[in-house]
Parts: structure tokens; C-alpha cells; sequence
């Protein structure tokens, strides 16, 4: 039964009950921040770090999880997931320093500020009228700084309006606002595009086709690889474009295998079997120069192959489209804002 209490992260009023399947799992609604579980530790940490609850509840609220009514989770890091049953109720989650991560730095304020406001606006003189509560998380900004950063994005000529003495936030998104929008988008920290990287082979046709372009397209992201792109440069730099202007990009390690192994005599001993695809491995470390997000993801069978340099990262590891689809939908609900 469920019981009136105060949603952990933004400190509002909703409802909360023990999660009948979880032990030391409490089940939140709040009308802010979405329907969520919460272990019981993370729970204390967050009622003595008021900080880090405020972080959390700006970057929950980002992700929009309230409006397309998902459960998700958010766990200690010493919490192991209850990956059957999340899986079975379509639950996404992370781990506190995994979201935590994504919270702006202070050059990153702006930007994601503008980036939030326009995602609440249908026209481009809308007007978004807020609570200063509801605003500050929107904005990533505490209360007591609000008037001071609305002032500050006003004086930059980024939006008009600015706290009223009724308690309320009103701004609009200025001319020059949406071009600072569009240059984002331009420039892949807005951008609705993943890239692809992957082996292009004919066995692998299945795992594009059946995994990973709908677990992207599902997720509202419109996948770009570059088989499938039209251009008269140079490959290489249509890559390096084309990965520029991306959100983030999906680099899928599984490759080819020598094909003379089963007549080879040092086969027992081979460490070559698999033929790593270099353009892939070249791709990601761009990306992640950019600091642009990689999701890394092979075959079952080769993940002992994967180079040990970036072995370290966490692999979608599948063993089939279908098994890649639902994985990677979930990775990037969970890892993407």
C-alpha cells in the first residue's frame, strides 16, 4: 500500500511503498521526477547530501522519464542490478556515479540549459513559464542562484525574461538562442544522429538491420553508417565528419575470423583467430577524444578477443540481433540524456 512520503531526489511530495520483489528497494512516484526505485542506502546518502539529490533530480527530470511514464532505477554503486527482474518490467537504471557523471560542468551550463528549454517549447516564441522550484531543475541551477543565472543567459542574449516577483520563471529562446541551439546540433551535443561503426560484411547484415537501427530508431535517435551514406569525399574524412555532428556512437567490435584455422597445425595455439576491425578501434578513440559518448558492444563468442586496451569498458555483449536490439535500447535510454 502506498504511503505518503517525499521523492528523494527533488524533495517533493508524492507517494512511496516497499517494492514487493526488491528487499531494500523502495518504489517513488512524484510527479516531478517520474515513477522510480531507489535502494534503501543511496536513500540515506541522498537525506545527508541534499547537493547530490538536487543533481540527481535535474538529470532524471532532463531524461523526460515523467512524461513518457517509464520506471527506471537509480542504485548504490555497490548494488548489483536485478538485471531478470528489471528486464522483465522493461526497468532502466543506473548506478548514482554513472548518472551523476553526466551532470554539466561549469562551461557546460549554458548550453544545457538552452538545450533543456528548447526541448519544452513547440514554437520557437513560446514561452516557458516555470515555478522558480521547477525552473532551478531545469536549469541545473539551485534556487538561491536562479535570479543571478537568468539574469546572466538574459544579459548574454540567449532568452528574454527573467524571475518575476510572483514566484515564476518566464523565458523565451531569443534569435540568437536558436543559433547557439542549432551549432549544437551541428556539432553533435544536441544532435539526433548516432553513428555506426561496425564490420561491413554480409553476416552482419542481420545485426544491423534487426538490432542495432531499431534499438536507435526506438530510441529517437536516427542511426548514420557509412554504407548507407552518399558523399564525394574522401572516406575518411566523411568518418570524421559525420562523427563530429553525432550524439553519441555505437562501435561494434565483433569481426571476422581467419578462415584457415581449422587446417592450420598452431591452431590450439593461435591468438589471431579473430581479425580485429582497425577502422572501428579508430573511430571510437576518435569519438572519445570529442568526448563523445561510445557504446561498445560485440558478439558473445569474441568478447575474450576485444583488444585489452578496451576491454576495460562496459561491452554489450549479445548473441543475437534481437538480443543486441533490447540490450542496446536500453543502454542508451539509460546512458544518453
Amino acid at each position: 500500500m502506498a504511503n505518503a512520503g517525499h521523492c528523494v531526489f527533488c524533495t517533493g511530495s508524492c507517494s512511496c511503498q516497499s517494492d514487493q520483489y526488491l528487499r531494500d528497494v523502495c518504489w517513488y512516484q512524484c510527479p516531478r521526477c517520474g515513477s522510480y526505485l531507489v535502494d534503501a542506502f543511496l536513500e540515506r546518502q541522498l537525506q545527508d547530501d541534499p547537493q547530490k539529490a538536487f543533481m540527481l533530480a535535474c538529470l532524471v527530470q532532463e531524461k523526460n522519464l515523467c512524461r513518457e511514464s517509464k520506471i527506471y532505477a537509480v542504485l548504490d554503486d555497490r548494488m548489483p542490478p536485478p538485471e531478470e527482474h528489471f528486464s522483465k518490467h522493461s526497468i532502466l537504471y543506473w548506478h548514482v556515479s554513472q548518472l551523476l557523471a553526466e551532470f554539466p560542468k561549469p562551461a557546460e551550463f549554458i548550453d544545457r540549459a538552452l538545450v533543456r528549454l528548447a526541448g519544452m517549447t513547440r514554437h520557437p516564441m513560446d514561452t516557458v513559464e516555470q515555478s522558480t522550484d521547477d525552473a532551478s531543475f531545469s536549469l541545473f541551477c539551485p534556487p538561491e542562484n536562479l535570479p543571478t543565472f537568468v539574469t546572466y543567459l538574459k544579459d548574454s542574449g540567449l532568452v528574454g525574461g527573467a524571475a518575476s516577483a510572483n514566484d515564476e520563471v518566464n523565458l523565451t529562446i531569443t534569435p540568437a538562442g536558436w543559433n547557439r541551439i542549432d551549432q549544437l546540433s551541428r556539432s553533435g551535443k544536441a544532435s539526433k544522429q548516432a553513428f555506426v561503426a561496425m564490420w561491413f560484411a554480409n553476416e552482419m547484415a542481420d545485426i544491423y538491420d534487426k538490432g542495432i537501427k531499431p534499438a536507435i530508431d526506438e530510441s529517437g535517435f536516427e542511426p548514420r553508417q557509412m554504407s548507407f551514406v552518399q558523399h564525394n569525399n574522401k572516406i575518411c574524412d566523411e568518418i570524421v565528419a559525420e562523427i563530429r555532428k553525432s550524439r553519441f556512437i555505437v562501435a561494434d567490435f565483433s569481426a571476422g575470423q581467419c578462415r584457415k584455422c581449422d587446417e592450420c597445425e598452431h591452431e590450439a595455439d593461435c591468438k589471431d583467430k579473430v581479425r580485429p576491425r582497425g577502422g572501428v578501434y579508430f573511430e571510437a578513440g576518435f569519438a572519445m577524444g570529442l568526448g563523445i559518448p561510445v557504446i561498445w558492444t560485440v558478439r558473445k563468442d569474441q568478447i575474450d578477443d576485444v583488444h585489452f586496451d578496451t576491454r576495460q569498458y562496459n561491452h554489450i555483449v549479445y548473441d543475437s540481433a534481437e538480443d543486441l536490439r533490447k540490450k542496446l535500447h536500453n543502454r542508451i535510454a539509460a546512458t544518453i540524456r
